[in-house]
């Protein structure tokens, strides 16, 4: 660029648009092209194999003019070296795609879209969070397969030491499957969160069970619901929420998220859509006498249309927590769970001689082999609403019987 005469700053700055392009030369090839619309723009322009080319090298005033010189210089280089500039870019371009490829958080990102049609939004949002939170701040742009046990602990010691615990230990499973999904696409060869699942700093504590509501209790319980409710001061969504999950004995996320669209007062019935279940398959509940009985004097409570929540509360999802019915049973004395309302009804009707696959099927267990399943999901229901409202009196200690060769004996009901 000897005796060429080179831009300066003010010229560029003050560069105006004219009708047609035009360029301000720098020398060396450099040039500042400038356009009708105002904008301006680096160009090297080159010779290879006797043609002429053209790179672009950013736009101007972001790309300074010492910024641009300097890269024109290194595409010197690369002509003298033998190498097309405009090429030596586009390697560039796929390496860089390729490394992005490569991180722990696009392999995470693929991970779930690869498996989330397979999830409940349940299960999605909380593996989504769990990763947002506790593994992209430190892993998500290292190169996967460059990740070590030791990086994974360091990300997830502060969360076990601030009491989430819970919370470090699903991360680092959600790790291993990650790192898993890695291995299978051959971008990395180890699953070093899988390897750190035997350490004992994060080892699980032996869990202890909290026991099971006795049958000699329930009675007692659900007198306390309906007349002692109020002065516990149990708020009537709570009421009636432990009502259902008693009488219908369904898992309490399920019965929490309820919304008065889906409960179907005219045929008695509670129909949790698949989004809502574990199995990802729509779920029809018959509801005994005593359920509908409750969420109707709940209805004008909560009730703002067929979209609104049935257990609503200023939570953060808009219905109430999975802590508040468990509070609640703990106050009115008795240190159970509500998933143990399942064992309860499991118990209760398979002592009373009631059809185990129609127990199965109230509980929406998953059978195995494909075609009794579809077997399951189509039949019982003629068996499931009497069995249901049978358990239902006999919640209130008002049953008697049970079944003789699975036809529901009502005797005894008032």
């Amino acid at each position: 660029m000897a005796g060429e005469k080179l831009l300066s700053e003010t010229q560029c700055k003050n560069a105006k648009p004219k009708a047609k392009v035009y360029y301000l030369n720098d020398g060396g090839g450099l040039r500042l092209r400038c356009r009708p619309d105002g904008s301006r723009t680096w160009v090297f322009r080159y010779r290879i194999n006797a043609k002429e080319k053209a790179l672009g090298l950013g736009s101007y005033p972001v790309t300074t003019i010492a910024i641009a010189r300097t890269k024109a210089d290194e595409n010197r280089n690369l002509i003298i070296a033998g190498n097309n500039p405009v090429a030596e870019k586009r390697a560039n371009k796929v390496k860089k795609a390729i490394s992005a490829n490569q991180t722990f958080g696009a392999v995470a990102r693929e991970w779930i879209k690869h498996n989330k049609e397979h999830w409940s939004t349940k299960h999605l949002n909380r593996n989504e969070g769990l990763i947002k939170l506790h593994l992209m701040p430190d892993l998500g742009r290292l190169p996967i397969a460059e990740i070590e046990e030791s990086y994974l602990f360091t990300a997830l010691k502060p969360v076990y030491d601030r009491g989430r615990k819970e919370s470090a230990r699903r991360a680092r499973g959600i790790a291993a499957q990650i790192f898993a999904y890695g291995k299978d696409t051959h971008r990395c060869k180890g699953n070093p969160a899988r390897d750190m699942a035997d350490n004992s700093y994060f080892r699980k504590p032996q869990v202890q069970h909290l026991k099971a509501i006795s049958q000699a209790d329930v009675p007692s319980l659900v007198f306390e619901l309906q007349k002692v409710g109020g002065e516990q001061r149990l708020k009537p969504q709570t009421v009636c929420a432990l009502l259902l999950a008693l009488y219908t004995g369904h898992r309490d996320h399920a019965i929490r998220g309820a919304k008065w669209g889906e409960i179907d007062f005219v045929n008695r019935d509670f129909i949790i859509p698949s989004g809502r279940m574990k199995s990802r398959r729509s779920h029809k509940v018959p509801l005994p006498e005593q359920a509908i009985e409750a969420l109707k004097q709940l209805k004008p409570v909560t009730f703002k249309g067929l979209d609104s929540h049935v257990f609503a509360s200023n939570a953060k999802m808009g219905y109430m927590s999975e802590n508040t019915l468990r509070k609640a049973l703990h106050r009115l004395g008795y240190e159970v769970t509500v998933h143990g309302f399942r064992s309860l009804l499991t118990d209760v009707l398979n002592e009373n001689g009631f059809n185990p696959d129609a127990i199965e099927r109230q509980l929406n267990h998953q059978e195995k082999n494909a075609v009794r399943g579809a077997y399951l999901r189509s039949e019982f229901e003629n068996l499931r609403r009497p069995m249901m409202q049978w358990f239902a009196d006999w919640c209130e200690g008002k049953a008697e019987g049970g079944v003789t060769n699975n036809v529901i004996s009502m005797q005894g009901r008032k």
